[in-house]
């Protein structure tokens, strides 16, 4: 038992929006609830199941469709980065913020808070034993930009190659554009890191 992952890429920049679900319970968690479309409403099924609303960093894109998030389903639980707070600005306000080793329970699923700032301040990254959501902080064979409010070059190689790149190399990485990798494949090939 693990999680499954869909992911639903959306918008002219491609923001990847994932429902994730514990395959235990069938409990499920949106993370970088960007996008908000009837085949997303299909994969979470019912409001019972929806727990967590996940941001890894308050960037537009990523969290333009959580107030629709917040209307459909009224119990779920909003999560964002404590060390975003002021760039959340147009954001709403989460019932939760998250910092550097706390874990999200999903079910029988664990997911815990990794901080890496770098592409903003306060970005963060959610790992379970098997795969890591990395929003903008890491691509496949790219780096998230810094040249936005409260980014800083090296500040993102540090978090990658501090951070991330000490994980199991066979980590599944799903970042917030583009398509999947893996960390070992990254360390190896990244040209940015």
């Amino acid at each position: 038992m693990g999680i499954q992952t869909k992911c639903f890429p959306y918008g002219i920049y491609g923001e990847n929006t994932y429902v994730i679900t514990d395959e235990a319970t069938g409990y499920k968690a949106v993370i970088d609830p960007g996008y908000f479309g009837m085949d997303v409403r299909m994969e979470i099924q019912n409001n019972a199941y929806l727990k967590y609303l996940l941001l890894t960093h308050a960037h537009h894109d990523h969290f333009s469709a959580v107030s629709d998030y917040l209307k459909e389903y009224s119990a779920v639980n909003f999560a964002a980065p404590l060390k975003e707070k002021a760039l959340m600005r147009s954001c709403p306000e989460p019932h939760t913020w998250l910092s550097e080793g706390d874990v999200i329970t999903l079910g029988a699923s664990e997911l815990t808070v990794i901080e890496t700032p770098g592409h903003t301040a306060g970005g963060i990254c959610f790992a379970t034993d098997k795969e890591i959501f990395t929003g903008d902080t890491l691509f496949r064979l790219s780096v998230g930009r810094t040249d936005l409010e409260s980014g800083d070059w090296n500040t993102l190689v540090k978090s990658i190659s501090e951070k991330l790149y000490t994980l199991d190399e066979d980590l599944v990485v799903y970042p917030g554009h583009g398509a999947p990798s893996s960390i070992g494949f990254e360390k190896r090939a990244n040209p940015f890191v």
